[in-house]
């Protein structure tokens, strides 16, 4: 009751109770028959019947992708140092190796061009 002038009020202002309420004597509350229903239902058939409901479902969608979203960018973040350091190895290595097979190539080819390099400027007589 919001109404005030309904209730009994004493000198104070403050509402008086009028009605004796008792343990058991209690009302139930709009959703008290449907928790007692689902009280007595097998967990296998609360499951069933939340999955049937279209509004659990989407939000039940809707964390999956969530999850989904998370645990990737959690594997991207633990990979990403990892992967770095193997990409740095690789190239690394390959820097190292692409040094030595560029200087055998030049060693190797060397007297070849400063050969052709004296000839085209006229300085190695033929």
């Amino acid at each position: 009751m919001t109404n005030t002038e309904e209730l009994l009020l004493d000198a104070d202002g403050i509402p008086v109770l009028t009605d004796i309420v008792r343990d058991g004597d209690e009302t139930e509350p709009a959703g008290s028959h449907r928790s007692s229903r689902l009280s007595e239902m097998a967990p296998r058939e609360i499951a069933n019947e939340l999955l049937g409901n279209d509004s659990f479902r989407t939000h039940l969608e809707e964390v999956a992708a969530t999850l989904t979203r998370n645990v990737c960018q959690q594997m991207e973040q633990a990979l990403q140092p990892i992967l770095e350091e193997a990409i740095t190895l690789a190239l690394s290595n390959s820097n190292a190796t692409s040094y030595e097979t560029v200087r055998q190539q030049l060693e190797s080819s060397l007297p070849d061009l400063v050969a052709e390099a004296l000839q085209g400027s006229g300085n190695i007589p033929e």
